[in-house]
């Protein structure tokens, strides 16, 4: 039975696609599992914190701090070397990284870690590839080695550029690393299929997964009775947050723009107080951050329409749910969205950045519950399908083994 280590940044935060989820399934499996985070917010024994020291989160303002002046990433914090010297990352046979960019993390350890350990690495966004943001939208200077950077302020903002350094530094980095690397789409696939930087590694495809008997409809108007929605009024859910990649912009214009004798709940999740201006036209409950399962569930159950006008989308985590629980989605183009809802079975994209495609779109489903409850239907019957935890819980164990096996192989190669 294979050992295996899961390192992310956090546990709760993100957990349906950090690593904790997988880690919880694999050990209901038999696995032993482990889960070595950054910030440890849950009670779960199976959980460390990465070096837990006093003062670490004021080191690690500090470093960022600094990384955005000189426009280096995830160069300067030492925590990830000291899991050199740690049992449990010595005792695994495996490690698995999520998330690992952001500042905690420092990617130079990588060529270490990953010659003392068979390795995977799940990428969450494109960082990966480029020479500092994590979703270079229509530029394609990560094709190239990056420089001239047309946005330093696109998250990870930096304020000098130096874009085409850390594209470098990143490339020496990975050359001197093996590992397999994890995407969940095939926007994703074949964007690091075509990165200069990681196209040697072998990329594996592995949709996200979910516990569908979590994650599956119940009753609506209990849901709507007990979240507080005005009985008989359409509930339009999406993620409030001011990230420039979830296009709040376009739901505002769509907002503004509607006009309907309807009454409209606005719920949201994320951020609280983003949609003020509309109080008094439409009701508003604002979730804030949700980490609870049976609330996010119930939120979702709620809604009549979920609303994802992302610009940049390397997956899009709420839109599987969503479609777990019968809801349509509605998305732009040109991001993963559309490979993930499967338009029209999973919901309808629209062009992408075209808010009165959208607006149109969204009018239409507020207007037509045949409309909605038919694409809601089809997307539960496609997340059934193709989003459940046990796929993707089974396709990792077998990334695993391949990984873990062709590891020991090419010692014994070297030792002959």
């Amino acid at each position: 039975m294979i050992k295996v280590l899961q390192v992310g940044h956090s546990d709760l935060i993100g957990k349906r696609f950090n690593g904790y989820d997988l880690n919880k399934g694999l050990r209901l499996q038999g696995i032993q599992c482990e889960n070595c985070v950054c910030d440890k917010l849950s009670d779960d024994d199976n959980t460390w914190e990465l070096f837990h020291v006093k003062n670490k989160k004021y080191i690690d303002f500090i470093a960022k701090y600094i990384e955005k002046k000189i426009a280096l990433q995830s160069l300067l914090t030492p925590w990830a070397f000291t899991l050199l010297y740690d049992k449990r990352f010595n005792t695994s046979d495996l490690v698995h990284y999520h998330v690992i960019h952001g500042g905690y993390f420092n990617i130079a350890s990588l060529p270490l870690l990953t010659y003392r350990k068979p390795s995977v690495w799940t990428l969450h966004d494109p960082w990966a590839i480029t020479g500092h943001c994590i979703h270079p939208y229509n530029c394609n200077k990560w094709l190239t080695g990056c420089g001239r950077c047309p946005d330093l302020n696109i998250d990870f903002a930096v304020d000098k550029d130096r874009t085409a350094l850390m594209w470098k530094f990143k490339k020496y980095i990975y050359d001197r690393s093996t590992i397999d690397i994890v995407v969940a789409s095939q926007w994703m696939y074949n964007k690091s299929k075509q990165s200069p930087l990681l196209s040697k590694f072998r990329i594996n495809l592995i949709p996200f997964g979910l516990d569908l008997t979590v994650f599956h409809p119940i009753d609506d108007q209990i849901s709507k009775k007990e979240l507080g929605v005005i009985p008989g009024s359409i509930v339009i859910l999406f993620r409030a947050t001011n990230s420039i990649f979830k296009g709040i912009s376009f739901i505002r214009y769509c907002l503004r723009k509607l006009t309907t004798d309807k009454s409209i709940c606005l719920l949201t999740v994320n951020e609280r107080g983003l949609m003020d201006e509309f109080r008094g036209k439409y009701q508003i409950i604002d979730l804030g951050w949700v980490n609870d399962d049976e609330q996010i569930v119930k939120a979702y159950n709620a809604a009549d329409i979920v609303l994802m006008p992302s610009t940049a989308e390397a997956f899009g985590m709420m839109a599987i749910e969503a479609m777990a629980c019968g809801k349509p989605v509605l998305t732009f183009s040109g991001t993963s969205l559309s490979e993930v809802i499967n338009p029209p079975k999973g919901g309808i994209s629209v062009t992408q950045g075209d808010p009165d495609a959208l607006f149109a779109v969204l009018e239409d489903l507020i207007n037509n519950q045949n409309m909605r409850l038919k694409i809601g239907e089809s997307a539960l019957d496609f997340a059934r399908k193709h989003y459940n935890i046990t796929n993707y819980l089974n396709k990792h164990l077998e990334l695993y083994s391949e990984v873990i096996a062709r590891r020991k192989s090419d010692k014994l190669k070297c030792d002959y």
